[in-house]
């Protein structure tokens, strides 16, 4: 069953509003990374002087570069009564990709192709498949974001994330993040890639203003992301590390990536013990889940498990 969360106003109210709404799945999910659950009773600005999270390194560099999602994040935690660092934390450690990035470094497929041609008929549709979650892990939600200032959306995410990893804008532009790689070790000063994909819905209508923004938007991870607007446009994003390669076209364009079901978890990884296989939950047969964005009718579909779910932003 799918759970759709709204969330309105600004950063903060938004994020107190998906808190409140997955609070179970947000606390189970800290509980199975072994973060810590419990909520300090006594407010401190510590943490963002000194603390180890959001104090220094990557976390600070969250907070000053991407403050709408900072704030966000903050309301979240609040509302699921759980320590803001333990939030941040499930946030920044996915920069790694492969096994430590669960669900988001799960193998999947992006796809984006331009149907008709020059002029009214012209059209990008984009497409991501959805894996099936391990046992006990945090599966996907449907979001939708109401910005006091910025565009409408609506998303595909994980219960405990701020950002997207698909969706569409009321402006007409479609953003969808392929599955998280495997990063070089020592990176530890950037924010996760996947932020763009928020970014990007809440301030841009087009591909073009889109592109110049995630160009330059201080970030790292090892991911793909694939971008298209209610003209056709299409462009694929490539984060290597801090560096980016944008590549605008047309037509028809697959990506596949990401850990297989099953596959062993890495040596340190926090997550699970790294001698045993992770235990996919149960899958039905048939075709991946999957989600479908059209920017021209600003509309996503959910195709799951022999039900389908259609939202959209003109209605």
């Amino acid at each position: 069953m799918w759970t759709t969360v709204e969330c309105a106003g600004h950063p903060r109210d938004m994020g107190l509003a998906q808190g409140a709404a997955a609070r179970t799945a947000i606390r189970a999910e800290l509980e199975r990374t072994d973060l810590r659950v419990k909520r300090s009773s006594m407010p401190s600005l510590r943490g963002l002087a000194s603390g180890p999270f959001r104090g220094s390194g990557a976390g600070r560099e969250f907070y000053r570069h991407f403050a709408h999602q900072a704030e966000r994040l903050e309301g979240l935690a609040t509302t699921a009564d759980v320590p803001v660092d333990s939030i941040l934390n499930l946030h920044l450690r996915v920069r790694a990709g492969g096994s430590v990035g669960g669900l988001l470094s799960q193998r999947a497929s992006v796809r984006a192709r331009t149907v008709g041609h020059d002029g009214a008929e012209k059209r990008a549709l984009l497409e991501r498949t959805l894996p099936q979650p391990t046992a006990g892990e945090a599966g996907w939600i449907l979001r939708e974001s109401r910005p006091a200032v910025g565009f409408r959306s609506v998303e595909v995410t994980l219960p405990w994330m701020v950002s997207a990893v698909a969706g569409v804008n009321e402006g007409g532009l479609a953003v969808v993040a392929g599955p998280l790689l495997w990063g070089a070790p020592g990176r530890d000063g950037g924010s996760p890639s996947l932020l763009l994909v928020q970014e990007c819905l809440q301030r841009f209508g087009d591909v073009s203003g889109a592109l110049d923004w995630c160009a330059k938007r201080p970030v790292e991870g090892e991911q793909s992301f694939v971008l298209a607007d209610a003209s056709g446009m299409t462009a694929t994003v490539v984060v290597s590390g801090r560096e980016r390669r944008i590549q605008e076209g047309e037509g028809e364009l697959y990506l596949e990536g990401g850990e297989l079901p099953g596959d062993v978890r890495s040596e340190g990884d926090p997550r699970v013990d790294a001698a045993e296989p992770a235990e996919a939950a149960p899958v039905s047969k048939g075709q991946p889940d999957r989600v479908w964005l059209d920017p021209e009718a600003r509309r996503l579909q959910i195709d799951a498990a022999g039900i389908s779910i259609d939202l959209g932003l003109m209605d």
